[in-house]
């Protein structure tokens, strides 16, 4: 284990939050796997209604703010629930106000409010931490964080090595919580949404190079980190970030943790990617050395059950929580990043770092759970920010996209409101909302982090973000019940393995696949006890002989269906290109014919040239001369 440092006693006030902590060179959808389901000892089996938590998390000033009077007091905290804003002079809210056109002083109400003097600790006990133990039982958790540019959303998610931010804080649960019942092997990785692959020893060996390959980039880079540090007295550089300052109560974790059934050992793999001018990035792929070569951009896909994931994303096995530190020092180095008026680091993409744990009985997972923490780019206004050229390209795609999920929000709320209606949801219209479709459609708990600062110079972008979370707020997400949640995916046996083995139907599988369990759903199931007569039993029972029959009817013609497609694609493709060879065989047949001919005439054109040629020597040779 690390050395810890206890930071539950802070007594300091926190200096201003950094922005983005980057080295600046740099539809409803199944929750679980589909080998079978997770479900935390106090879920209700039946779902429910949770309202979308929204958290307010205020930057302190930095001392060039006091200077340039940026505190006017335009945020006051009523209560640990209520935030006002006043208006400050020269601001565009106040002109309008002056008009008759809204009004000066904005209420705003929200889940909990730290304030400037929160310490990192604090902040995390009162927000994601349920979250993460809802994570470690088997629920998929996200947690977004939403502000202007120069809020502090980045030092929130991330934090420095000696005040760490939510996301190492989260790691250092979840190791906790193992407490030594980690699984040792690396043969089982993720796979599509949330299923689970079964390595070979071959990709095993791949698995471990890649791993070890990627660990070196950092020892690379050691000099010139070093040398970083010595000329900048800034020294919380997310390249030196470290989760071995982490440290808190225990106590909690190990009750908790001890509900757990001692047979279980765990998995945990980590991915870090970014969402660049609407592009997806995989962060851990190794630094281009030629700078006009481009990334590699990966595509947003879908299985086969409508699960949204990333593909050829890369998932790395993580040993310890210094492994995880490693990662995201690794994908921090390779974000996007530039310096703008408002920010000299400012995040020019949204960055997710994904945490899967699989719970392993045997030789058998038993369920998969994710943990995204996205930090979203700060939303800014191109006139104070100053930007141009490449700069405005980046900010254009951020605005876009949070304008997106605001829609995406408002119109959640909506439907809530009236369910006759069930306006449209645009969550295709970006990479963003799409990727987190599942989670706000009720397959995991979100929730939302909303930075801000005191400024009065961006009091008109900060009363935007206001009102975001208020709408925000509102949401209510209706998670599903389990039923629906271990529904393997279509296709997908539990071992991770297809269906089809080499065209051949595996009926083992298809069996093991269509189980009674995952094919009814508990919403489908009657209440006996409240029918008396034996006739209705003997029917329903009937009718759910036939559903199962059915049901695995359907199955069985999907796979046939498949299959003939792909024999009449392949035929086809036969087909083409026994014609392509046929044209082929004819064009050079009268190609060749062409050349002949056409060599003849060559070759007759030279015997007359010849001929002409000879006839002219001879007639010179005979005629005298005079």
């Amino acid at each position: 284990m690390a050395a810890t440092i206890d930071l539950t006693h802070e007594g300091t006030v926190l200096v201003a939050m950094e922005s983005t902590a980057c080295d600046p060179h740099h539809t409803a959808l199944p929750e679980l796997s589909g080998l079978s389901s997770i479900t935390s000892q106090n879920e209700s089996v039946d779902g429910g209604e949770q309202q979308l938590r929204v958290f307010l998390r205020v930057r302190p000033f930095s001392k060039e703010e006091l200077n340039n009077n940026e505190d006017q007091g335009c945020v006051v905290f009523e209560s640990a629930e209520t935030a006002t804003l006043h208006a400050p002079k020269g601001s565009a809210t106040m002109k309008c106000s002056e008009k008759g056109i809204g009004q000066q002083v904005h209420k705003f109400s929200f889940t909990k409010i730290f304030g400037p003097e929160s310490t990192q600790a604090e902040f995390f006990d009162g927000t994601i931490r349920s979250q993460v133990q809802d994570f470690l039982h088997g629920k998929n958790a996200l947690v977004f964080s939403y502000g202007v540019t120069n809020a502090g959303k980045t030092h929130t998610i991330q934090g420095s090595p000696k005040d760490p931010g939510i996301l190492p804080r989260a790691i250092d649960a979840v190791f906790r919580h193992i407490n030594g019942r980690l699984y040792e092997q690396m043969d089982l990785r993720p796979y599509l949404n949330s299923d689970v692959q079964k390595l070979d020893p071959d990709q095993l060996r791949m698995e471990r190079s890649a791993k070890t390959a990627l660990f070196s980039m950092l020892k690379e880079d050691s000099e010139s980190t070093r040398t970083s540090r010595s000329r900048s007295s800034s020294s919380s550089s997310v390249n030196s970030l470290s989760f071995s300052g982490v440290s808190y109560d225990q106590t909690v974790d190990s009750a908790e943790g001890a509900v757990d059934d001692v047979q279980y050992v765990y998995s945990l793999w980590v991915a870090y990617y970014e969402i660049y001018n609407e592009q997806v990035y995989d962060l851990l792929q190794p630094a281009l050395s030629n700078k006009t070569k481009r990334r590699a951009v990966l595509r947003l896909c879908e299985d086969s059950a409508g699960n949204s994931y990333v593909r050829d994303l890369r998932w790395v096995n993580i040993q310890t929580a210094e492994e995880a530190a490693k990662v995201l020092r690794v994908g921090n180095k390779n974000r996007s990043a530039a310096a703008t008026k408002m920010n000299q680091s400012s995040s020019r993409s949204h960055s997710i770092f994904s945490i899967k744990l699989m719970r392993i009985d045997g030789a058998d997972v038993q369920g998969i759970s994710e943990l995204s923490l996205c930090d979203l780019a700060g939303s800014e206004r191109c006139n104070k920010t100053k930007t141009f050229g490449e700069r405005l390209k980046e900010a254009g795609n951020i605005n876009n996209s949070l304008l997106i999920l605001g829609k995406c929000i408002a119109a959640l709320r909506n439907n809530q409101g009236d369910r006759a209606k069930n306006s449209y949801i645009p969550f295709r219209e970006s990479k963003l909302t799409r990727l987190f479709q599942g989670v706000f459609c009720g397959r995991g708990r979100a929730s939302m982090i909303v930075n801000i600062n005191q400024c009065a110079s961006t009091y008109d972008e900060t009363l935007h973000v206001m009102k975001f979370s208020a709408v925000a707020k509102e949401v209510v997400q209706v998670i599903q019940p389990r039923s629906l949640e271990s529904l393997a995916p279509r296709l997908i046996g539990r071992d991770g393995k297809p269906l089809l083995n080499n065209g051949v139907l595996d009926s083992q599988a298809v069996d093991g696949y269509l189980s009674e369990d995952e094919l009814l759903d508990g919403d489908e199931e009657a209440d006996m006890s409240i029918l008396p007569q034996e006739e209705l039993l003997n029917l329903v029972e009937s009718l759910r002989a036939k559903l199962l029959a059915e049901r695995k009817k359907n199955l069985l013609q999907e796979i046939q269906i498949r299959r003939e497609m792909g024999d009449a694609m392949m035929q086809q493709i036969m087909e083409i290109e026994e014609l392509h060879s046929r044209q082929m065989a004819d064009l050079k047949e009268s190609y060749e014919e062409k050349m002949d001919s056409t060599f003849e005439m060559y070759k007759e054109a030279l015997k007359e040239h010849a001929y002409q040629c000879a006839l002219e020597r001879l007639e010179e040779e005979i005629c005298p001369t005079r």
